[in-house]
């Protein structure tokens, strides 16, 4: 019989800073689930291991430890299997792929531990299954995605950073694109990320969607904490040459603490209110500059307000990330 075998796994979002409403030692937690995905890759045999994008968690390379990242290329380095991943938000900086060689993604590439997914075919004696890669793009347009042919292939994997989900629409002042606008790419197997919630594996006539959410918890202000993180299983199989390609997808659950085990609960309701000021009050700002000179404006109405310190700096950090994306 011949047969592939890939593994997905979801936004990892790994730090060596703990975020606030968390009470474990967050980088450990994180690390053990990659630690979880490599003796499932080993266990099941898999012949790849894909992810969705969003490895590390806060933006900015100089809050990435040379730490984390040795520990990182440790561990995939140990993966039987080679593991690829395209860069989500996250792993870059104002969101501009031109950045990827200064990020913390950048060295991981560049040790060979992780593999920029592009375009790759995984070849098992003539049975060839194709990947393909779209790295998070802010607005990206659809229609300007160019998938290349799946020429001898049995099957296509296309891996992509977008919000995505059954029905089309908006989701926080982004796209969200619908499964039948997505399958009109062209690939066979749609594995997604960016979308943390979980919306699960579903079939959109042919085409397949595995959209398993993020596999942290609670990250993200807006993250569910009782969200139960799962890998993403898929087999291309053939029973002899002369029989019919088969696609058989699957998720398989992490091992995790209870929410109680690992967050502040208090915490985590105070970040989300949070969240929400902060977002007020940035679209605040905008309306205030908007009037007026520019962003040095902006600092200086921020310097007069009376908030407070943390949510000072994050705003500040979002203007500083405004900036250079206007570069």
């Amino acid at each position: 019989m011949n047969e592939i075998i890939i593994l997905t796994a979801g936004d990892i979002h790994v730090s060596d800073i703990n975020p606030r409403s968390r009470i474990d030692n967050f980088k450990e937690t994180i690390i053990g689930k990659i630690e979880q995905l490599k003796t499932a890759a080993a266990k099941l045999k898999a012949d790849a291991v894909l992810l969705t994008g969003d490895l590390y968690n806060i933006k900015f390379p100089m809050k990435n430890s040379h730490d984390l990242n040795r520990e990182l290329i440790e561990i995939f380095n140990k993966f039987k299997c080679p593991v690829y991943a395209i860069p989500g938000n996250h792993d870059l900086t104002a969101d501009n792929l031109d950045t990827i060689p200064s990020q913390p993604i950048g060295v991981l590439y560049a040790s060979g531990a992780l593999k920029n997914l592009n375009q790759e075919i995984i070849n098992k004696k003539g049975f060839k299954v194709s990947l393909v890669g779209i790295p998070f793009t802010k607005d990206i347009k659809l229609n300007k995605i160019t998938i290349p042919p799946k020429e001898d292939c049995v099957a296509q994997i296309c891996v992509l950073h977008v919000y995505a989900g059954p029905k089309a629409g908006k989701l926080y002042k982004e796209q969200l694109y619908g499964y039948d606008e997505l399958a009109a790419l062209g690939p066979d197997i749609f594995v997604i990320g960016h979308y943390h919630t979980d919306q699960g594996i579903q079939w959109n006539g042919k085409k397949c969607f595995i959209n398993l959410g993020s596999i942290s918890r609670g990250v993200l202000a807006e993250d569910k904490i009782d969200h139960k993180p799962k890998f993403g299983f898929i087999k291309v199989y053939q029973e002899n040459k002369d029989s019919e390609v088969k696609i058989t997808v699957d998720s398989i659950p992490l091992k995790i603490k209870p929410p109680e085990e690992i967050f502040d609960l208090k915490k985590h309701s105070d970040e989300k209110q949070q969240s929400q000021n902060i977002q007020e009050y940035v679209e605040h700002l905008v309306s205030e500059a908007s009037s007026k000179t520019g962003l040095a404006t902006v600092e200086d109405h921020l310097k007069n307000m009376k908030v407070e310190k943390e949510i000072m700096d994050l705003v500040m950090e979002l203007i500083m990330e405004a900036r250079l994306s206007r570069q």
